[in-house]
């Protein structure tokens, strides 16, 4: 009898020295670059600077549904989201790595307006939105930026890549881990 309860406690605790914690989880946060019928970009300005609509992906809700809640939100109706790129953060100041997926859709009706937690949305062409991206009051890591100028100048292209993000004086910056490479 105490060799069973010998191996039911080893077990018990063996089982939970192999347990998954899952309150560090990565999170994955996703992008929508949208285009209207003029070719031009969306971009959102919040506290960070200008960037692409984005929600950081914690609901119980599909892919789809949540980048059509998304653009909807800037009064948007858009053609079903298509992937674009996958990437990966690890940070050198957190205990968790971040995904970051952009997908691209096309506006099919609406008419733009800023939703109540954005400072302002506007359309921008593509030479633009890269410099909106890049302003010096920018809070934003410019991996941002760089992740999403890949997308733009390479649009056909489904994209990956694995960057090292840092915190100096409250300021991010990265190196790139894997440069951008194709998915397909």
């Amino acid at each position: 009898m105490k060799k069973i309860l010998l191996i039911s406690v080893i077990m018990l605790f063996g089982a939970r020295l192999y347990a998954q914690e899952t309150g560090n989880d990565s999170y994955t946060i996703q992008r929508l670059l949208i285009y209207n019928q003029e070719g031009k970009i969306l971009l959102e300005k919040n506290d960070f600077g200008w960037m692409t609509p984005a929600l950081r992906h914690n609901a119980k809700e599909t892919i789809i549904d949540g980048l059509t809640n998304l653009s909807s939100g800037f009064g948007l109706k858009t053609s079903s989201p298509k992937i674009a790129a996958i990437f990966m953060f690890i940070s050198d100041y957190k205990s968790i790595s971040q995904f970051r997926q952009h997908y691209t859709a096309n506006v099919i009706d609406g008419e733009l307006i800023v939703p109540e937690n954005v400072k302002d949305a506007q359309w921008f062409s593509i030479s633009e939105a890269i410099e909106m991206m890049s302003l010096p009051d920018t809070k934003a890591p410019f991996v941002i930026r760089d992740m999403t100028k890949q997308i733009l100048h390479y649009p056909e292209i489904i994209w990956g890549g694995s960057f090292l993000l840092s915190k100096e004086d409250g300021k991010i910056s990265y190196v790139t881990i894997e440069n951008f490479y194709p998915l397909r």
